[in-house]
């Protein structure tokens, strides 16, 4: 159904006050978040090994421009040289554990303000790690000064201020997500060790916590 206070969700999400649709139609909540600009629904399942990750990476970007105008992402696929040998111990490190070694191990970069963010995991299945990617936007929207995060849920991904995204779950726009975190129950160290279901305000901070953990961040020329 349609939400009944457009523009109190719009305040939520720091969005401009706007004229409400013309003809408002039933939608899901996450149906409204994409119409806003805040929302973006995406199949977990990429179909292929290796995973690119490169095309929902220019998504995600695209929520936040021009924040992140400019920004490059380059990735490290599993059996693949890293040619810019920036954690070449870590590399060296990671070659003979259990999970394959460098055949599995992915290299994630996101460029932008003169910092380059990474993150590194291992993964032989043919999803997204989204997470991975959000962590790399978020910090590069943290050092960028502005209080919008990525928050995941499920196959959606919200755009908002962390306490505005907190008190929209509490005031309904988001209703509460029942599924269990992905990957909640594996080890520390495996894929998407930092996932966090979005089902209570709480779990958001959770998010960014394990995400901003997991990234390494160098100063670049």
């Amino acid at each position: 159904m349609a939400i009944q206070n457009e523009q109190r969700l719009r305040e939520l999400l720091q969005i401009p006050i706007g004229a409400p649709p013309e003809d408002p139609r039933p939608e899901y909540w996450d149906e409204t978040f994409m119409r806003l600009g805040r929302g973006y629904g995406f199949d977990p399942d990429a179909g292929e090994y290796p995973v690119d990750h490169e095309a929902l990476m220019r998504d995600l970007l695209s929520l936040v421009s021009p924040l992140l105008d400019g920004a490059r992402f380059t990735q490290v696929l599993p059996g693949e040289e890293d040619v810019e040998q920036e954690d070449e111990a870590r590399a060296l490190e990671d070659a003979d554990v259990e999970s394959g070694g460098l055949n599995s191990r992915y290299t994630l970069r996101l460029t932008h303000g003169g910092r380059r963010y990474g993150v590194t995991f291992h993964d032989i299945s043919d999803y997204f790690n989204i997470n991975a990617l959000l962590a790399l936007v978020n910090a590069a929207l943290e050092a960028s000064g502005t209080s919008l995060r990525f928050f995941g849920f499920g196959d959606v991904v919200v755009v908002g201020p962390l306490q505005g995204v907190q008190q929209a779950m509490r005031e309904g726009f988001i209703p509460a997500f029942e599924g269990e975190g992905l990957f909640e129950d594996w080890d520390l160290e495996e894929l998407d060790a930092w996932s966090e279901s979005g089902d209570t305000p709480q779990s958001l901070v959770r998010q960014l916590e394990k995400g901003r953990s997991h990234v390494r961040v160098a100063l670049v020329v």
